[in-house]
This record gives C-alpha cells, structure tokens and sequence, in this order.
C-alpha cells in the first residue's frame, strides 16, 4: 500500500496530455511504447483498443522520445472531409516538421489550392481532377518525398482516427476513394522498405472494411500489418495514477493509497475513468473520501447530468456503426451478458438471448457472428470458455441503463 509521500501530485484534466508533457502525465505505458518502437522498426502496425483507452497519449509518449533511427510525424485525419483536404494537410504537417523539402511543399501547396478551386461548387462524390495529378498519385509522392527527405532513418507515418475519415468518405457516397487510401497506403508499405505505418482511431477499421464490402470490396488492406493492443493499466500503475490525481486534485482521503486501489479498480484501471471520477469526486467537496465510498464513485458518474464519461456512447455507436437488422440482437447479447459478471457459455447465452421478446427466433449462427463483431468492438472477451463485459466498469454501466429492464 503506498502512502501520500509515494505519489507526485497531478492535477489532470481529460485533454491535458500533448508531446511536451507525455513523459510526465502518461504513466504506466513505457513497456508498450518501447515494443510499439521495437515493432517499428520491421512491421508496421494497428493501434488496437477501444475509445478512451489511451491509444492517441501512448503516440504522444512515444513521439516524446523518438527513437534515433526514426522520423516521424502524428496526423489526425478526424478533422478532413476528402482526400484533398487530407493529403494539404499532411503536407502542411510535414513540412512544419521539416519532413519534406521545401520545394516539394511548394508544388504540394499548389495543388491543393487548385484541387480546392475546381472543386468548389461541385457534388460531393468520388474525387476526379482533370488536368491535374490524380490524388492517389499525388498521396505516393508527399509519402515518398517524406522518405527521400529522410535517408538511413524509418519514415514512421502515425496517423490517428484513419478509420473515422474513411467512414466520413463512405458516408459521403466516396467509398471508392476510402479503398484507394488503403490499397496505396499498402502498396507504399510494399515499395518503400524503410516506410512505417501506424493505424490508430476510436473506430474500428474493420467496420470500415465491413461496410466497404458492400461495394464490392475484397482485398485485405491491413493484413501485412501488426495489431497492437493498449490494454487497461497494470493494477499498480493505475493505483499509482490514481493516487497521483487525488493529490493534484486536492481531495482529501482517509486513506489516500486505499482511496487510489479502490477507485483504480472500480474504473477499470483506465485512466481515463479515473481522471473522470476524479473530477467528479472533487467537485462533490466531500470532507473525506473513505475507500468505499471511492469504490462507488462510478455509479455516481452513471447518473450525472451530461453523462461527463459518455457511458451512452456504447449503446449509441451500435446504431451507428451496425446493419439494422443486427442491431438489437446485439444489444440483446449485451443485456444478457451485463447481468452475469463471470460471462456465460455459448449455449446459454443463445438460450438467454432467445428467451427476449425481439429475438425469440434468433439463430445461434447470428449470435457466433455478433460474439465476433463485439469482441473486435472491445465490448467483450472470451474467457475459459465464457463470454463476458471486457471492462467491468462498462457491464456495471450498461446492466444499470437496459440489463436489469424487463426489455
């Protein structure tokens, strides 16, 4: 058990973290960064976890200490509407961090600008310029004059929230230049020995392919890549942060290392829980947290107004991102399994699910196929022959909303 004088206090806030201070508020992902770097240097890689794990501050941490035979930039698609607006703005990102040469940036700026121009007034679809280089041809050479720009060292391309900008063009009637992106994307991969790749975002890329699929899509994109999970914290190192954050924040504990391994646990040991939780608890002003009453927490944050955690967002991105037809057999899945924290085997959870007025006739085929989509999603694992919730935290929220409702 630590005491107070074990932790350094921090007075953490959700989107505090960038590369200048990484090293000092992302804790308990150095073993990660280091394989992620060690991976790197032969593979590229998928950042794997669900949203609010982690994933964008373990690329910060990692672009906080770059490895010397590494350069590397970290591009967030989210904000692009098209393939134009992403290549611009990757060349501006490149250039800013003297990745590219300045002429190329020239030509690159140019481009765009009269990409943007003949577009402007157009339909939104598939992207198609006369007279001026095609996207995809122009998207291979801002990658490879990145790596000619950077001789005897791995061009490390980090690009966050790839799967949400190509859903964006999916839904924005484009699909095909979404499988342009990841067919050139790969061919790069191929032709470029010294050339890295790393995938990362809050949306799955397999629900992209799922619903580029639809269009005919068959290649496998991402196959000559590593996945790479960002688990919960270690049991100690989310104490340890927990602790830090109850002394930033100036709560006043019983116990401060008891509070910590309570509230450590009961968020889950993520990190972004438990500075959610801290927060909460901080504006309770609360005389004494006890450990118990830390271990609560959680389910206070359940109920609070705005739902600060965006618990909903579980329930909610199913219809965004599922067929319609599956929709509520997988939230039948899920409220079956919210109420049996150990998990269930198949059998009984097919029989479970049957016994549900919407899904009396549900095949258990259908119910393999949701167990594998929800399992990819983050929502759930097998165990020793059990399915169950990945994250307690998020069982115990869901079992709360719909599990325990006679639905």
């Amino acid at each position: 058990m630590k005491d107070q004088a074990d932790f350094a206090p921090l007075d953490l806030g959700i989107a505090a973290i960038d590369t200048a201070n990484a090293k000092r508020l992302v804790i308990g992902r150095d073993s990660l960064v280091s394989r992620m770097w060690e991976e790197l240097r032969v593979n590229s890689i998928q950042l794997l976890a669900e949203r609010r794990m982690g994933k964008t501050c373990v690329m910060k941490l990692a672009l906080a200490s770059p490895p010397e035979w590494a350069k590397t930039l970290l591009f967030d698609a989210q904000g692009h509407a098209s393939p134009i607006e992403f290549i611009g703005a990757l060349n501006k990102a490149l250039h800013a961090e003297g990745l590219i040469p300045n002429q190329w940036y020239e030509r690159a700026y140019d481009w765009t600008r009269r990409c943007l121009q003949r577009l402007a007034g157009q339909s939104v679809g598939p992207v198609s310029i006369p007279e001026l280089d095609s996207w995809p041809s122009f998207l291979e050479d801002t990658c490879r004059k990145f790596v000619e720009h950077c001789p005897g060292a791995n061009s490390v391309l980090m690009i966050d929230e790839l799967p949400f900008f190509l859903d964006k063009l999916v839904k924005r009637e484009a699909a095909q230049d979404a499988i342009r992106f990841l067919d050139v994307f790969r061919a790069l991969r191929h032709s470029l020995p010294s050339f890295r790749l790393l995938y990362c975002g809050s949306l799955g890329l397999h629900i992209v392919l799922q619903s580029l699929r639809e269009f005919g899509y068959t290649g496998r994109p991402v196959n000559d890549m590593l996945s790479l999970d960002v688990p919960p914290l270690s049991p100690e190192d989310a104490r340890y942060l927990a602790g830090c954050v109850l002394l930033g924040k100036r709560i006043v504990c019983s116990d401060v290392g008891a509070v910590a391994e309570s509230l450590a646990e009961a968020c889950s040991y993520v990190p972004f829980y438990i500075i959610h939780a801290a927060t909460w608890m901080r504006a309770q002003g609360h005389p004494q947290w006890t450990p118990d009453q830390a271990r609560d927490v959680p389910k206070r944050l359940f109920e609070a107004a705005g739902d600060p955690a965006e618990f909903a967002y579980y329930n909610q991105r199913l219809d965004q991102y599922y067929p319609e037809g599956v929709v509520e057999k997988a939230r039948a899945v899920l409220d079956v399994l919210s109420r049996e924290p150990r998990g269930l085997a198949f059998d009984d959870l097919v029989n479970l699910v049957r016994h549900r007025p919407k899904t009396l006739e549900v095949d258990a085929g259908e119910v393999r196929k949701i167990l594998d989509d929800l399992r990819d999603d983050h929502y759930i694992v097998p165990v020793d022959g059990l399915w169950r919730f990945k994250l307690e935290i998020v069982r115990q929220w869901w079992f709360e909303n719909r599990g325990k409702l006679a639905l």
